[in-house]
């Protein structure tokens, strides 16, 4: 009885499945129609792709690019943990996977490139659909684009972190850093503040092994060159020796010595910034992870802010725990924009 009760339920999901991707084959989806929930865990990636190209050069090309190395960790993570479904086999709740990669090879293929959707199947959920006629073009097509399919995944996971912060966020500490600065990342229950300074604060959520923080910095602008590589990162060394003691004596917060931190400009939502992401130790002790910090000036030009979020996770792979207080600092908005999007 039981066996047959859950043959009837998973039946009924596959067809509810089919009746949503076909319904409306043809024409513009209905937004209203309802959607079930993503399955899977964040930094997870279903490749659907035939086995024999799964086992050739265009599934060699997906894995480095797609589980390559990701940056600045202590030790070798995956940018994503890819894992495999033949076309035949995509269905249920393959279907409902949070990010899924389609490619499709065929000789008869009328259209070819790279196409990404959302919202396909589940909700909220990104779908990249590569089209080629042949497995050299599919190889070529991932390789040009491999930048827009990372930055297509990569953008969906930190939409979903935002959407939790903001959905269920301590509202005191928002306004008590948006009354230092001016404006505020959003920061998920159980993010708590450690020190509330008129130049520093420090926001953390602690566990037995896991800290995860955000340092957030104010200093007056001068000129552009405080944006250089060169200026910023003696500015967090000064920055967190001054403000982030460690738990020995004459221990503090310092940049890790093998590793040069990495900056690049990014530009989000409107907002210039300077990335600097690496290797954060502690001074005479054996603490140490991984960071990223947001820099940019203040609309009036009167200060320069940096968003500073770290972790440090010794027992556990910190690539999680790093996009999601990431996720944090990118979620940073200007007052009248905070109160616009509440």
């Amino acid at each position: 009885m039981r066996n047959s009760i859950l043959r009837l339920t998973a039946a009924a999901l596959v067809l509810a499945l089919l009746l949503a991707s076909c319904g409306n084959s043809g024409k513009p989806k209905d937004r209203t129609r309802y959607l079930p929930g993503i399955t899977g865990n964040a930094g997870e990636v279903l490749v659907v792709i035939n086995k024999t190209y799964w086992e050739g050069e265009l599934g060699s090309t997906l894995r480095e690019i797609l589980a390559g190395e990701y940056p600045y960790l202590p030790q070798r993570e995956p940018v994503f943990k890819l894992f495999n479904a033949t076309p035949g086999g995509f269905s249920g709740s393959y279907m409902l996977h949070r990010n899924i990669v389609i490619v499709n090879v065929s000789p008869e293929m009328d259209t070819t490139g790279v196409k990404v959707s959302s919202d396909a199947w589940a909700k909220p959920q990104i779908l990249v659909t590569v089209s080629a006629s042949t497995p050299e073009e599919a190889t070529g097509l991932i390789r040009n684009n491999s930048e827009l399919i990372i930055n297509a995944i990569e953008q969906a996971e930190r939409d979903r972190l935002i959407a939790n912060s903001m959905k269920y966020e301590d509202r005191d500490v928002r306004m008590a850093v948006t009354g230092n600065i001016g404006g505020s990342p959003y920061f998920p229950k159980g993010f708590t503040m450690k020190k509330n300074s008129p130049d520093f604060m420090w926001i953390s959520q602690e566990t037995t092994y896991v800290n995860q923080g955000i340092l957030i910095f104010k200093f007056p602008y001068t000129d552009s060159s405080q944006l250089s590589p060169e200026y910023l990162k003696d500015k967090i060394y000064d920055l967190w020796q001054a403000n982030v003691p460690g738990m020995r004596d004459n221990s503090y917060m310092t940049l890790n010595k093998v590793i040069e931190p990495g900056f690049r400009n990014i530009t989000y939502r409107g907002m210039n910034m300077v990335e600097m992401r690496g290797l954060w130790e502690v001074e005479n002790d054996y603490m140490g992870g991984p960071f990223v910090c947001h820099i940019f000036p203040d609309p009036e030009r009167k200060n320069i802010i940096i968003l500073n979020a770290f972790v440090y996770a010794p027992k556990y792979d910190k690539r999680k725990y790093l996009r999601q207080v990431e996720s944090i600092i990118y979620s940073f908005n200007w007052q009248e924009n905070l109160e616009v999007e509440k």
